[in-house]
């Protein structure tokens, strides 16, 4: 086995790996938390010193609040979309637009 082999070996599944967990976090939100929250109560929670203590406060969930916080049950409709232009009293765009597809001449 040669250097490259040896590389393109382990640098192949690692990148396979990497995208696997990007997507993963983007499309499961609440157990990407839940992972980073167990592996922060792993190396010793708040009781952590050191660089140990850096990652903990790096993977401790942070509150999350409005579209971001990956609720979907339908109770948390705090997104400022859903409740924009409604103070004013007039509105001049109306709450949902639209749209119209037309056939290319």
């Amino acid at each position: 086995m040669t250097l490259y082999h040896a590389i393109e070996t382990l640098l192949v599944p690692l990148i396979v790996l990497a995208c696997a967990v990007s997507v993963i976090a983007r499309y499961a939100p609440r157990t990407r938390e839940r992972v980073k929250a167990a592996l922060a109560a792993r190396l010793g929670g708040g009781a952590a010193t050191g660089w140990r203590a850096r990652l903990v406060r790096w993977l401790a969930p942070k509150a999350a609040a409005g579209c971001a916080s990956g609720c979907d049950d339908g109770g948390c409709n705090t997104c400022g979309s859903n409740t924009a232009g409604t103070t004013s009293g007039t509105q001049d765009k109306p709450a949902e637009q639209v749209i119209r597809f037309v056939p290319k001449r």
